[in-house]
């Protein structure tokens, strides 16, 4: 009598064409598992390296207002070149460089319930906050501070290429159409000008204390010192950082010299580059939009005339 294992082994066995069929199906089955597990690894292990982060963050806010280092804030609304500064001022000694976009209370709330809603909860918002929590905390403290400031148009473009995920959600900025992409940043423009101006209200005329815009500034300058009880601002143009730049931050922080601005995150080498330059190429904009955004208080007072009807001419559909 067979048994029912003898009975098995009395079955035809699987044509090659039914064992390829199960190899396919074995290798697609491990390889999905293979890029779980990689994936999980890779979370783990960005979010230890996040927490590292963090932590090396807050003990160098800790460190720099408690001991000699002298703090600088390169303080801006984003988009303006403050990651070439603070690359430059980071590799001086006796200086605590730190690159921020929101330091207020309000600014901090709001930037972290916009960036939880994509998952996010970025490293800036954390200094930003402990910065806060440092300058109350040591009200003798000496602070340096910088900020930039850039044609709102070129700024809106870079922040969309930037924050493409959040502006953007659910879809590939390289691969949309031109034409939509042009109507994005087209869109985004009277955003972005809205977000400078209350951000100057907010983040720096709030933090110093006094309107910026209520100080002298010579657009043919580029830059400007002003100095208000402990803190120093030097504020400048972004078109002007390349062949002035140097020249006004070394003095500013006491070196004696010239302090060289390196080119950084420079756009035409990423990825998104060709996009990019494409965008700028094709964007026009209407002339009601351009004389809000160059009529503006903010333009005014930072550029010359002349460089706003360059502007105008750069972005104008006529």
């Amino acid at each position: 009598m067979l048994t029912k294992w003898s009975v098995s082994l009395t079955h035809p066995p699987p044509s090659p064409k039914v064992l390829q069929d199960m190899n396919v199906m074995i290798e697609d089955r491990l390889g999905s598992l293979s890029r779980k597990l990689r994936e999980k690894l890779g979370s783990v292990k960005s979010s230890r390296l996040y927490s590292l982060r963090v932590r090396r963050e807050l003990k160098r806010v800790a460190e720099t207002f408690a001991g000699p280092d002298k703090p600088v804030l390169i303080h801006t609304y984003g988009k303006v070149g403050s990651t070439a500064v603070h690359t430059a001022i980071s590799r001086l000694s006796g200086f605590g460089s730190f690159q921020t976009h929101v330091i207020s209370e309000h600014g901090v709330r709001a930037g972290r319930r916009i960036h939880q809603q994509h998952g996010r909860d970025p490293i800036h918002l954390r200094c930003g906050e402990a910065l806060r929590l440092a300058l109350e905390s040591h009200p003798d403290k000496r602070v340096r501070i910088i900020t930039l400031v850039r044609d709102p148009v070129a700024r809106a473009v870079s922040d969309l290429f930037e924050n493409a995920s959040m502006l953007v959600p659910e879809r590939d900025i390289r691969e949309m159409p031109l034409d939509e992409v042009v109507e994005v940043a087209a869109g985004h423009v009277s955003m972005s000008l809205d977000y400078t101006e209350r951000w100057f209200d907010l983040e720096l005329s709030g933090l110093l204390g006094f309107d910026v815009f209520a100080r002298d500034f010579d657009p043919k300058e580029g830059f400007a010192i002003i100095r208000e009880g402990r803190f120093e601002l030097l504020i400048g143009k972004l078109e002007d950082l390349s062949n002035k730049g140097a020249h006004f931050l070394g003095p500013f922080l006491g070196l004696g010299r010239d302090l060289p601005v390196p080119h950084s995150r420079v756009r035409s080498i990423t990825a998104e580059g060709v996009r990019y330059a494409e965008v700028r190429k094709s964007l026009r904009l209407p002339s009601e939009v351009l004389e809000r955004v160059y009529g503006s208080r903010f333009c005014r007072h930072f550029y010359a005339p002349s460089e706003l009807e360059a502007f105008r001419r750069l972005w104008s559909r006529d």
